[in-house]
């Protein structure tokens, strides 16, 4: 479904941590349809265009036509205002076939982009582990979905059956803080090699959460240098990519 423009509701605001909230918001039916991995670009209407570039906002449930999103505090949020939406943006998750096993990372970054698709996975019967790192391990487990298996660690360090969980899943999908992000993914890949033998094709991938100027890929905005033919536009391709098709040098 292409990315369109409407407007959403805020219905309720919910702290979370000091420094994180939860939003639900009131939304189309469309809107409410969103798969892991896609987002929607907001701006709260009486802001006008302050910000300039819309924020991302990273669903975190479904429910009819109910959306929560998990922001960040420091915009003032409250029940009754008007958002701006455009969506959906980016791409579901390029998930593998035949998917039983699935190991999360969140490396010293919230766990936000991950939750959607660890709810849905649970609920589809797939086994799923997260691994908190750094700052992620002060996430509230109490907001994660009670059927997975949160671990704690770093890729330095490890974490408690590092070789099991790693050899055990079947895709691996992390996200890692933007500000080392580009030497936090290429550790993941080189340690995912380490530990397996195999690592086919779509089997480590990595959201690279970059502003989106357009959500459309007019603008090209958005890009990550990728091997091949062509680079990868985070609000078409991505945002989550395969780490092994991404240029880090």
């Amino acid at each position: 479904m292409a990315p369109r423009e409407t407007r959403a509701t805020i219905e309720r605001v919910r702290r979370i941590l000091p420094d994180l909230h939860r939003l639900e918001l009131g939304v189309e039916e469309g809107i409410a349809r969103l798969k892991p991995g896609q987002l929607l670009l907001a701006r709260l209407s009486d802001e006008g265009w302050d910000p300039y570039l819309a924020e991302r906002w990273i669903p975190v449930a479904l429910s009819g036509r109910t959306v929560t999103i998990e922001r960040a505090a420091g915009n003032h949020y409250a029940p009754g205002q008007i958002v701006s939406l455009l969506g959906p943006v980016g791409a579901p998750f390029p998930m593998r076939h035949n998917l039983r096993n699935l190991l999360l990372l969140a490396l010293d970054t919230p766990p936000t982009p991950l939750i959607l698709l660890a709810s849905l996975a649970v609920h589809s019967k797939i086994e799923v582990t997260m691994v908190l790192s750094g700052q992620a391990a002060q996430y509230p487990l109490d907001a994660l979905p009670e059927e997975i298996e949160v671990l704690t660690g770093s890729l330095e360090e490890g974490w408690p059956n590092q070789v099991t969980t790693v050899g055990w899943a079947d895709q691996v999908v992390s996200v890692a803080n933007p500000q080392y992000r580009h030497l936090l993914y290429p550790a993941l890949l080189a340690k995912i090699h380490e530990l397996r033998a195999d690592v086919p094709r779509r089997y480590v991938l990595g959201l690279f959460d970059l502003p989106m100027p357009c959500g459309t890929g007019a603008c090209q905005g958005c890009s990550v240098s990728c091997k091949g033919s062509r680079d990868h536009l985070t609000c078409v391709d991505g945002p989550a990519l395969d780490l092994e098709e991404v240029n880090f040098g």
